[in-house]
């Protein structure tokens, strides 16, 4: 039995048009079916299973209705903007400072490396802040890239988003200079750094090696111990992919009780199918949220269980 569940738009994955789409119930699946004038019917897209949590439970509007909406941009959904389809509330705002990294990792969705282009300049980045400020008013900003602590005025930068009026300042980074730098891992606690978020895929090197090319653990935990030392918050931001990573979820989670006070958190990302990457995944290689949460319930012997996590909005 097939029922629509909503009406959308997105794009043909072959012209890049834009075209009317649905969300589809299917069994226990929630499907995005599209079809483009050009190059047909598209192989229709997993967005959820519906178990240990159905759709209809976690979906939610993620902001109070504006009573009189703008119009849709015509480019939506490519550069949509804050429409009435997608409008919510900014939770934390994320600023790039610079495209170059020192990692070439397999799973990265960014075009970042070694070998990109210049850094904004400073004037540029106080413009951006500004500019964010007052649209998204003082949210956390978490300043990223590329990996940002490849400049060595990112100390400055955070000062200067602290002067500019955001009070919660976080660093989005892999932590390899973190655990090699103690000098420069200081001058961003002197600066006003709230956390970090450290990229952290699991708790064994042979998870490193396939998700970001080299063994890091023992940099990464290097990482940590500096945040200790310096009474730095860390969030883990772990890369889910299957078959990699996805059973180690309960490994994360009592590796992250272990580091308490200095992990505040784990923020699960699902590999993204998308940016440099030339083509769709399978359905059967996605990593959807009800699949974290079964495997959080799963993995931690009921510890935590699916109910215990609720929806944004």
């Amino acid at each position: 039995m097939t029922e629509v569940l909503s009406q959308t738009e997105s794009l043909c994955p072959h012209c890049l048009r834009r075209i009317p789409a649905e969300r589809v119930a299917e069994g226990d699946a929630v499907y995005l079916r599209r079809r483009c004038p050009e190059h047909g019917e598209v192989e229709p897209v997993l967005i959820w299973r519906n178990r240990p949590v159905p759709y209809s439970l976690w979906e939610r509007p993620r902001a109070a209705p504006d009573p009189s909406p703008p119009d849709p941009p015509d480019d939506c959904p490519r550069l949509c903007g804050i429409c009435p389809g997608h409008r919510q509330a900014t939770c934390s705002a994320i600023v790039e400072v610079t495209s170059r990294c020192d990692l070439r990792c397999p799973v990265c969705f960014a075009a970042s490396g070694p070998a990109a282009g210049p850094d904004p300049e400073l004037a540029g980045l106080e413009r951006l802040l500004r500019q964010t400020l007052a649209l998204a008013g003082n949210c956390p900003l978490q300043l990223s890239g590329g990996e940002p602590t490849l400049r060595d005025d990112l100390p400055l930068i955070v000062r200067r988003a602290h002067d500019i009026g955001f009070d919660h300042v976080q660093v989005n980074t892999n932590g390899l200079r973190l655990g090699s730098d103690a000098g420069f891992a200081r001058a961003l606690a002197d600066a006003g750094v709230a956390d970090f978020f450290l990229q952290f895929d699991g708790v064994s090197d042979d998870v490193f090696r396939r998700l970001r090319g080299a063994p890091l653990l023992d940099l990464k935990l290097k990482a940590l111990e500096r945040s200790r030392e310096l009474e730095i918050g860390v969030i883990l931001v772990p890369t889910l992919v299957r078959g990699v990573n996805d059973s180690r979820i309960g490994d994360l989670i009592q590796f992250a009780k272990s580091w308490i006070p200095v992990v505040k958190g784990i923020h699960f990302q699902p590999q993204a199918w998308l940016g440099r990457y030339p083509q769709s995944p399978r359905n059967e290689d996605r990593v959807l949220i009800p699949d974290i949460l079964e495997a959080i319930e799963r993995q931690t012997g009921g510890e935590l269980e699916a109910a215990d996590f609720i929806p944004p909005g």
